[in-house]
Order: structure tokens, then sequence, then C-alpha cells
């Protein structure tokens, strides 16, 4: 037996000689220019540069006295490098049909044999290369394969995406001008940042390939799946490649969804309509309203401005004939007094009747400019109608109503009565038609009707409106057109109002735009009632007109007269030029409408108080009747011509008539307003943007994690998709093994298609050939070359037993794991 001490003799010269077989290894790597770093993971530039590289042959099926394929990649060595000698090795099987690759080709260096235990590891390494010189042979672009280029390109992404959602930024609201260019170069940013996202995706897929087809033993069509997953969309049909490689079939949908964002992103900057800032200015042409002079108006001078004649609203009789010419002041003989409402104030309210309240021809071009909208406030005192609800209900008390004054009462409405509409507004009116002897222009006779009555040509009462109407009391169901109909009795409420003619301070906007001109009554004062006198119905007769002693109203001090006591008219002017209005409103809407065997006997129901699929007035009838009547005086402002339209600026000067052109637009006077204007501007919805560009960067991020895995399994070592890489990861010989067939254009065989393969080390038995599939002799893989590719999964397995033990277990598949992948 061997002595304790003699076996630590033994133990320590097996360690020595294990040392400095070590040592020997090291030297050789270091003068090869290696670091003990070196890993298998992808292929080097072979030994010795070809001198030729074949593509066709015009002998299809010999070369150098080699066979090979119809078409193909092969490399011919046709000269013997110094020191290197040519060594050929054939498959162990015979030759088959179905194959015209037996030969496989080694260059080794002659100086060393293969009986030398580091022979292979010092002169290839372990991924079975020949190790580089010293001096850089790359290209210089190189730099460009390595790991901080999908970070990079995701970073670019992101900041392109930030530039893109800046200048849309910057363009919002802006006029759209050079709208193609902007649109072009919004494009363009798009354009970037998803081509630097997908470039980081595209970097991350193909670090995922390689570890998929390392992890996974599949079919070689699925294989093929996996890397044309990213050209070729059909390749999306493989169900093993979507059961066995979902995080790459999850990064090439990525990839594949990818250009939409070239089309959402741009999307969210449209060209709209838009109001521009308001801004405070001054503009032309603006005008109000000044009552006051009618006081100054006499129709027998006429007057012109712009060779247009000033109109009144009123026109007038006089107790004289042919007073054309007479310029003698007034007396007690020779007075004006109304006669009836002029044809001008009659065509404004024919017209606001049916269309509202009428703007001026050309108002929002002469005020506002071209292009612009303005906006301006004016104030001035005109009268209007003030009301107060009497009754509602059927059980309203219509002897109260009756006390008031009212003609009429609750039981002539629905559901009691026939009518649904009923307005008496001529109570006590005016007559034009003084003492019954009317010459011409409505003169009398001074020696027979001197002297004059006192009342003759007062204006002694403003006719109160009474109006009562039916409301609908359920508008949500079917009407009841008659009596007999259910529920006929409770389906309507009588109510009554009155409306009284005050002088009114209004404030009103105007708002003119291209479109037209709108108004909005900001404030509606009551001062005082136009003529302040109480109708007295006990002393109606049919001497009522207010021409005689027979005085209907009270009290008379309150009387309206055709002379002030100074001698002049001006009172009765503005107070006829008031009744003017106020009579064509009333003759307007007095009448009635019957319900039941309809009737109209109004011209109200030509307006919009009236429904007229009903034959039933408006619900709100009140605040329409008082609205109604302040559209006829704000029409008023459509003709320049009447007198009482002046200046806004200057209310005392009359606006007359003025031409629309620039010249006579910039004569005249200045009002401050806000002018506006609707442009085509660049509207920018940043949440569009945001919302695709979120969704981009999360999943190209998503997808950098995925691909940084993959380059921490890969030993941080990158991989790529090139012809090159594919040739030096298929070069194992037992792939010749397969029913490979001659084919003229390289097509392969389905049943090759159909072999399962995997990818990972792969150790031939040396450079005396390659044991053919199944072979006893694969045990023994002796000091064959060694490097990765893709071969079956018994010949990977034989390798992975023979260098990492039989019986050591592949690590976990996790497609998250950042540990280096080993055993493989």
């Amino acid at each position: 037996m061997d002595s304790p001490f003699q076996d630590h003799e033994q133990q320590r010269r097996s360690r020595q000689q294990r040392e400095e077989e070590q040592q020997h290894r090291n030297g050789d790597q270091q003068a090869a220019g290696y670091d003990n770093g070196w890993e298998p993971i992808t292929p080097s530039p072979p030994p010795v540069r070809p001198s030729r590289v074949t593509f066709f042959s015009s002998n299809p099926d010999r070369v150098d006295g080699q066979s090979i394929s119809s078409i193909g990649l092969g490399i011919n060595q046709s000269s013997q490098s110094p020191g290197y000698s040519r060594l050929q090795s054939r498959d162990s099987s015979p030759p088959s049909s179905k194959s015209q690759f037996q030969t496989h080709d080694y260059m080794y260096d002659m100086s060393r044999t293969p009986n030398t235990p580091d022979f292979y590891h010092s002169q290839y390494g372990i991924n079975g290369h020949q190790k580089p010189s010293g001096h850089k042979t790359g290209p210089s672009w190189a730099w460009l394969n390595a790991p901080w280029v999908m970070y990079f390109a995701f970073c670019a992404g992101v900041i392109f995406a930030g530039g893109h959602h800046i200048f849309y930024d910057k363009l919002d609201g802006k006029p759209a001008d050079d709208q193609i260019k902007m649109m072009r170069f919004g494009g363009l940013l798009s354009y970037a940042s998803k081509a630097s996202l997908v470039s980081s995706c595209v970097f991350a897929f193909r670090q995922q390939v390689w570890l998929t087809v390392r992890r996974k033993h599949l079919r070689l069509t699925t294989i093929d799946s996996i890397f044309s997953a990213s050209q070729d969309i059909t390749a999306l049909f493989n169900w093993e490649f979507l059961k066995n490689a979902k995080v790459s079939v999850f990064l090439v949908l990525v990839l594949w969804l990818f250009p939409l964002t070239v089309i959402l992103t741009p999307s969210s900057l449209t060209v709209a309509p838009i109001p521009e800032e308001r801004l405070n200015d001054t503009c032309h042409s603006i005008r109000t309203l000044n009552f006051d002079l009618e006081k100054t108006k006499n129709w027998r001078e006429p007057d012109r401005i712009n060779n247009y004649p000033g109109q009144s609203l009123s026109m007038w009789n006089c107790t004289a004939p042919s007073s054309w010419g007479i310029k003698t002041p007034y007396n007690d003989t020779f007075f004006d007094y109304w006669d009836q409402p002029s044809k001008p104030a009659e065509l404004i309210t024919q017209k606001s009747a049916i269309s509202g309240v009428i703007a001026r021809d050309n108002i929002a071009h002469d005020t506002c400019g071209d292009g612009w909208n303005c906006t301006y406030t004016i104030s001035f005192q005109a009268t209007g109608y003030k009301c107060q609800e009497l009754g509602r209900g059927v059980g309203m008390d219509d002897s109260a109503i009756s006390r008031e004054g009212s003609p009429f009462n609750s039981t002539l409405l629905l559901p009691k009565g026939d009518l649904s509409y009923i307005a008496n507004t001529m109570l006590g009116d005016y007559a034009p038609r003084q003492l019954g002897q009317l010459g011409d222009g409505g003169s009398l006779d001074a020696s027979k009707d001197a002297p004059f009555p006192k009342t003759l040509g007062a204006l002694q009462h403003e006719p109160v409106l009474w109006i009562g109407h039916s409301i609908r009391t359920r508008p949500d169901e079917p009407i009841q057109e008659n009596r007999s109909a259910p529920g006929f009795n409770t389906a309507f409420e009588p109510v009554i109002f009155r409306c009284e003619l005050w002088v009114t301070d209004y404030t009103v906007r105007f708002d003119h735009t291209y479109s037209g001109q709108r108004t909005t009554i900001l404030k509606r004062d009551h001062v005082r009632p136009l003529i302040d006198t109480k109708f007295d119905t006990s002393k109606m007769n049919n001497n009522s007109t207010g021409s005689g002693n027979n005085t209907v109203a009270q009290p008379e001090s309150n009387f309206v007269y055709p002379l002030d006591a100074d001698g002049t008219a001006s009172t009765m002017r503005i107070t006829a030029a008031y009744h003017s209005l106020a009579s064509l409103f009333r003759k307007l809407i007095h009448g009635e409408i019957q319900y039941i065997d309809p009737t109209i006997r109004t011209e109200a129901y030509k307006t919009r108080l009236i429904d007229t699929r009903y034959h039933l007035p408006v619900p709100d009838l009140m605040q329409e009747i008082q609205m109604f009547y302040d559209n006829f005086t704000l029409s008023i402002l459509s003709n320049p011509q009447l007198m009482i339209v002046t200046w806004a600026a200057n209310s005392t000067q009359r606006s007359g008539i003025t031409d629309s052109t620039e010249e006579e637009i910039e004569k005249t006077p200045l009002y401050p307003c806000i002018r506006s204007r609707t442009i085509n501007a660049y509207v920018y919805v940043k949440r569009d943007l945001w919302i695709a560009y979120s969704v981009a960067i999360a999943l190209a991020l998503t997808s950098i994690c995925l691909g940084t895995s993959a380059l921490a399994q890969n030993n941080f070592h990158v991989r790529d998709l090139k012809v090159s890489s594919i040739v030096a990861a298929s070069r194992a010989p037992c792939l010749e093994e397969l029913p490979w067939k001659s084919s003229k254009w390289g097509e392969v065989p389905p049943e090759i298609k159909q072999t399962v393969l995997g990818y990972g080390i792969v150790r031939d038995i040396g450079p005396n050939g390659t044991p053919a599939l199944g072979s006893s002799t694969g045990s023994s893989l002796g000091n064959g070359k060694v490097y990765y590719g893709f071969a079956p999964p018994d010949v990977l397995e034989r390798t992975r037993a023979a260098t990492f033990g039989i019986g050591t277990p592949r690590p976990k598949a996790s497609p998250f794991s950042f540990k280096i992948w080993e055993h493989s």
C-alpha cells in the first residue's frame, strides 16, 4: 500500500502538472491576444481568408472536384497558406443520393498536432475559430453592433416624440400658413420617432430570436417563422411559433403595429376655424337711436344727407289748407296734428314681424371691417311695453279683472269658451278724423269751426294691451281638438294680462358676424308711462275719438296737445313718433283666434307669437309680446334715412345713408368695440398625440427590457440576423445527414422543414470526420471543433453532457432572467 506521504506527493505532482498545463495554455492565449473571458457566443472570422467565394458555377455538380448543390453559398480555398494544411473530413455514413455535401474541409496549423492536449483551445478557442491577431480587422462602423445602440435608439425615439409635441404646441392656435410644409415636417418627426423606437425593438427582437432557438428545440419551419416574422406576417400563422416563442411573438406584433404611430400622431394636428384673440378697438358706422330729433322735424322743410331726404315715423294733418309754403309760426288756428304712421315705419314693422330684428345691409363689413367680427354696446331711450298678469286658471276672479278695465273675461277662453287668443289693443285709441269735417290734408274751416276745441288733435291716452290666451296644461300629451275629447276641460288654462307703453331706457349689445347680426338686450328700465292717463269706459260714446269736448281719459293735464306752451310742437312730435310705432304693433296683434271650429281674425297669426300647428299662442306669451315690440324698435336702425338714427359716437348727429366704400366708411365717427375674427388655425389635440406615443413608448420600453434580458442570458454578446451569422450557425457537418435534394432554386424539402433542431454548443469529433446521426461514436468527442450552431437535439445533448457532465440539468427557461445561459 502506498503511504499517506506517497499519496500526498502524488496529489502534489498532479496539481503541479495541472498548473503547468494551465499556464501553458494561458501563455498561448495571451500570445495570440486573448483574455480568459472568451465566450463561444458568435462565430469569429474563419482562420484563413478564402481567396474565392462561389455563389454560382458553370458546372452545377462539380467545383474543384467537390460536389455541391445547384444554388448556394460556398467557400472555396484555392491556395494553401504558409504553415497550414488543407484537411478534408467525410461523413462516416455512405454518401446519399439526397445530399451532395459529403466532404468537409478544415485548415489546421501543422506545427501543432491534433494529439497535443491544448491543440484546439490554444489555436481556435472554445468557439472553434482562430483567435484574432493583435491588429484590428473589423470594419470601422462595427461599433454600431453594441448593446448601447438599443438604448440610444429608444432615447432618440422619446426625444423625437417630445420634439413632435413641442412643434405642434408651437403651432396650436396660429394661423394655418404653409399647411403642407408643416404637416410634412410633423410627419417627419413622427417617422423619426417611430423609426427610432422600432430600431430599439428590432435590436431586442434579434437578441430574443437567438435566445429562443437556444432555449427551445423546434421544427425547422418554426425556426424559419421566428427568423422571418419581422418581414413576413404569415409567419404568425405557425402554431408552434405562437405556442413556444411567446416573447418573440410579442416583439413581432409590436414591430407590425408600430407603423400606426405614423398615422395616429400626425392626425392630432388639424386645421379648423377658430376665433382669434378679442381686441379692444374702435369701429366705424355704429349707430344708435335718438327720438329727440323728431322734435325738430317739420314736414314742410325737407332736409337731405348725402342726397337722401330725412324721414319721420309719423305723418301729419294741418288745420290750414295748402300749408306747404306757409312759414308763419303756429297759432291757435294754424297747427299740425298727428295723422298716421309713415310708410317707412310701416315697412320696418312688417319686415320685423316676420324676421325679427332687421339688420342694415353690409353692416358687418361697414362696422367691423373685412374678415372681422365685432361686438359693441349702445344705450338709448325709446318705448317698451310693461306687462302685468291679472289672472290665471279656470277659477280666476273675473270681477276683479273687469274692475281693472279689462273688456273681456276668462269665460271666452278655453276650456270654457271657444277662443284660444283674444287681444283688444284699440280701446281709447286716437282717431285721426277730427270734428268729422276734413278737407284736403285733414284741413278744417277756421271760419266755421273756430274756435277749435281744446282737445283737437290731442293725444289723450295710449291704449293698453288687453290680452287673453289659453295654454296647454299637458303639452307632452296628444292635443285635444274638440270638447268631446277625454280630459278637454282640464287640458287648457286661461291667462289674462295687460301691457302699458312706457318710456324705457335700453342697453343693447350687438354682435356682428359674417352670417348676420345678433342683438341682446342687457338692460330694460321703464321710466314713465308715455301718456299717464287712465281710460274711463263709463264715458264712452260715439264721439269718443278725442276730437271734441267729450273726454274719456283722466287727468286732462297729462294730455299731449299739438302745441306746447311756448308755441312749439316738440312734445307732440316725439310722442307721436312713439305712438306711431306702437299703433302699428297694436294693429298687428289685435283680434282673436277661435279654437273650436278654427277661425282666425288677427294678423298675429302671421307672426312667431302663434303656434300655427295648433292655433294656440306660444306658452310664454307675455314675455314674447315685450320682446316682439323691442324688435320693432331695434329694427329702426336698419334704415339710417330716418331722422332718429344717429351716430353712436355723437347721438345728436344724424347719420343718414352712407356708401359702403372704404373712403366713406373712414369718414364715419369711431366708437368703442371689441373686434375678433375667425381664422383657419392649427388645432393641436395633445391627448391624441400622447395616447399614441405613450402606447408606443411603453411597448418599446417593454421590448427593451426583454432585449436586455436576452442580452444578459447571451453573456451580453450582441447577435444579428445577417446571412453570415446564419451560415456560421448552420455549418455543423451533422446537418448533411438530412435528406437534402438537388434544387435549381434552392427549395428545401418538406421533410427537412419538419426536422426538429436546436441551437447550442456543437463539437465535431475532429479532423477525421463527424459521426453519423445516432452513431455510437458520438459518445467520444475528442478534440473536435467547438462552436455554436444548429444541430439535432441528440447532438446538442451529447455535446452538453460531454462538456458539462452527464446529468447536469438545463437551467429553467425564463425570458425575464438576467442570468447567463449556461449548460446549453
